[in-house]
């Protein structure tokens, strides 16, 4: 086996340089390797540096002006973007230190709201789309290493990449990308952590707290004068705070980077992730305030739990075939299998992805001015099975089959791009065209009752244009007009009695968007601020028809308006020939006012136009401020407010606002020969607020009370320590 792993390994890197060398015959080999640097750094918007860093520790590093962004099919500094854009970089995941997922870091975009009912169900929102998608992300789409991690349901599965991976985010705001296609909501693009040239180092992390929270992670770094690999293993569990709430995840995760000429480069991505989570439920409000701790009675019955497993691969070639002309292959494959044990049913599902993207790069200048023309695409072909089995007496008992269902869907984004700097402007403009084919197969029934058929919704074709003004040194303007769209799943087409509804429309949005973002007091304070104005026509509803089960159907349309607003202020860094007791104190802050509403929506004979949307608070402040000390010492303050929010179309029930504070203690400390300590203790809810983590939308009845809310979990703690050594003079 390990053999096949090393041929395939190397034989991919050939058929990819091949691919590359036909389209650009003048390729010649010139066997030695560098490393880009964007590849390698893509930090926070403002970064100071620790005691760890290469460079000089009394080294101020503000480093907007050299802060890389690529997620708009283009790299650029932040301050040039034509558009709503949020980057995270390694420093603040490395202060967050987030245990289960990638969710809490979200917390640092304004504008991205993330409910996290339990360690296995989630729902990010942005801008309020995917707000009433029931138990998952939906309507915004993510990449791990430009490997899609949204499946042809529209599903995103971010909450199954391990943080321990995790190099850089870049969050795209509104349908404001062709690249990526031209999701309703936006876009997430992760970077796994890229292994670092010339340098060879190994390093684990362990934590422990509260609810038997249990974590360790390994991560080792090998690096040569042609290769670098960057491995990471990591176990998580933990017995939660909630009845039916165990947790347990292996994953593994292996990122290489190499090459076989100077102008031609690798990067291989390797991830493998094991998990089972049980399943607590939402709980009706009696339950909420009395016994939070409780699971819902028919899934404790049951013990309902998820048990998956999940392989992502892909490798990406960059070639520079000249200063003004490169390209970017990838190829990628994605396996998820999954038993899912319901109170109503067991289900089984397995999705079997495989597909590629490329991007050409063509550079211009004439004079003053620069150009630059890009295009694409992407493509990639789905297997999904899945069936149902009964589940006797909702006793965790598996009975006879129900259903055995294929889908094949084949879908592809085309897109180009072209941009110009013309003196202080900056325009872009970008095409996609989306087409998606779905062909269904019941497998089960037979005769009349076999609904199979195939359903595709007809070319779309989504433009976007923007333009950036930089009006002073660093500070820009900058405005936006885009066009997005979400494709129904197949079961939101289907009808009730489980035929193709071939009047299901997609969602589709025109966004209007304009900000300013800069710099000022001496490049240590960066702000960001955008106003935007998104209406949503053919609005999917779901209307529920069992306790499991929905279907689709076009009902109207909202609106959404808000603003997004980002602060980021070093107030004390180090200077340089300069000892002083605090190194570092910043602050970072953000704050979204969210008015969304339905402007035409009836539903089941019910008018809900001028509500509002539900599963969005109109309000959302987050604050972060961060002190380091020259004796090793650090602490961090975290304070989130989130306002009140509809629970369902009739605006009849509403959460309470609340606020949650976090803090964190830490010491960090050089040892000898290049070795490294970090201990930590960290409080989580620190004033104990009763408040929901997630709420289920419209939740339905059945012959109960609405279970509406995920409870959040009270006052808690977790501590760790983490030991890494580095040795930059030896490599393998």
């Amino acid at each position: 086996m390990f053999l096949k792993v090393m041929r395939i390994k190397f034989l991919m890197p050939g058929l990819i340089t091949a691919i590359l060398t036909t389209v650009c015959p003048e390729v010649q080999a010139v066997y030695s390797f560098r490393f880009d640097k964007s590849e390698i750094r893509n930090d926070t918007l403002i970064s100071v540096t620790h005691p760890s860093d290469t460079l000089n520790a009394d080294t101020l590093l503000i480093e907007l002006d050299e802060t890389v962004v690529t997620a708009f099919n283009r790299t650029r500094n932040l301050l040039e973007v034509p558009g709503s854009l949020t980057s995270i970089g390694s420093t603040l995941i490395e202060r967050d230190k987030p245990t289960y997922n990638l969710l809490p870091i979200l917390d640092h975009a304004p504008g991205v709201f993330a409910h996290e009912g339990a360690t296995n169900t989630n729902r990010v929102t942005i801008r309020g789309i995917g707000a009433r998608v029931p138990y998952a992300t939906g309507k915004i789409r993510a990449y791990f290493n430009n490997i899609p991690l949204t499946n042809t349901s529209g599903v995103t599965f971010i909450q199954d990449i391990d943080p321990a991976v995790i190099q850089s985010m870049e969050v795209i705001k509104g349908p404001a990308t062709s690249a990526y296609g031209a999701g309703l909501g936006g876009t997430i693009a992760i970077r796994a952590r890229q292994p670092q040239a010339m340098q060879t180092g190994i390093s684990n992390s362990f934590q422990t707290g509260a609810f038997g929270l249990f974590r360790n992670s390994i991560t080792a770094d090998l690096s040569g004068s042609n290769a670098a690999t960057s491995l990471v293993y990591s176990h998580t569990q933990s017995d939660g705070f909630r009845e039916n709430n165990q947790f347990q995840r292996d994953a593994i995760t292996s990122v290489s980077q190499f090459g076989i000429s100077q102008n031609t480069r690798y990067t291989l991505l390797l991830a493998y992730a094991d998990l089972k989570s049980h399943i607590p439920s939402s709980i009706d409000s009696l339950t909420y305030m009395d016994s939070p701790e409780s699971a819902a009675e028919n899934w404790l019955r049951t013990e309902g739990y998820e048990d998956s497993q999940r392989f992502l691969g892909g490798i990406t070639a960059t070639r520079e075939f000249h200063d003004h002309l490169s390209a970017d292959i990838s190829l990628f494959g994605l396996w998820h299998n999954e038993k899912e044990m319901r109170p109503f049913d067991v289900f089984y599902e397995e999705r079997y992805t495989a597909g590629g993207r490329f991007n050409v790069r063509r550079n211009l200048h004439a004079g003053a001015m620069e150009f630059e023309v890009s295009g694409g695409g992407e493509f990639f072909y789905e297997d999904y099975r899945y069936s149902n089995h009964e589940n006797i007496d909702g006793e965790g008992r598996q009975g006879a089959q129900l259903s055995d269902n294929l889908e094949e869907v084949t879908t592809f984004n085309v897109f180009l791009q072209a941009d110009a700097n013309i003196g202080k402007w900056n325009f872009s403009s970008g095409l996609n065209l989306n087409y998606a084919l779905i062909d269904y197969s019941d497998r089960f029934h037979t005769g009349q009752q076999n609904n199979s058929g195939r359903y595709d919704y007809g070319y779309i074709l989504s433009p976007r244009i923007s333009t950036a003004y930089k009006y002073h040194n660093n500070h820009t303007a900058f405005a936006t007009i885009s066009h997005g769209f979400s494709p129904p799943s197949l079961s939101e087409t289907l009808t009730p009695e489980g035929a193709i509804n071939p009047d299901i429309r997609p969602e589709k949005s025109w966004n209007m968007e304009a900000g300013l973002r800069g710099q000022t007091a001496g490049q240590r304070l960066f702000y960001d601020f955008s106003l935007y104005h998104m209406r949503v026509r053919d609005l999917l509803v779901a209307e529920r028809i069992g306790e499991d089960a929905w279907v689709g159907k076009n009902a109207g349309e909202s609106l959404h308006r808000g603003l997004e607003a980002e602060l980021q202020w070093v107030i004390i860094g180090p200077r340089p020939n300069n000892n002083q007791l605090l190194e570092e104190l910043s602050l970072r802050t953000n704050y979204a006012y969210n008015h969304f509403y339905f402007t035409d929506f009836t539903d089941m004979d019910e008018d809900y136009s001028g509500n509002r949307l539900p599963g969005v608070p109109r309000q959302v402040l987050y604050a972060s401020l961060h002190n380091e000390w020259s004796a090793g010492l650090y602490a961090t303050a975290r304070w989130r407010f989130v306002g009140p929010m509809a629970m369902n179309d009739a605006n009849s029930r509403f959460t309470s606002s609340y606020g949650l504070v976090d803090l964190s203690l830490g010491y960090r400390r050089e040892m000898f020969n290049n070795w490294e300590a970090d201990f930590f203790i960290r409080a989580n809810n620190l004033l104990n607020r009763h408040y929901p983590s997630m709420i289920l939308v419209n939740a339905p009845s059945f012959g109960g009370p609405p279970r509406y809310y995920y409870p959040g979990l009270p006052l808690h703690f977790n501590m760790g320590i983490s030991l890494s050594f580095k040795d930059l003079t030896r490599s393998f």
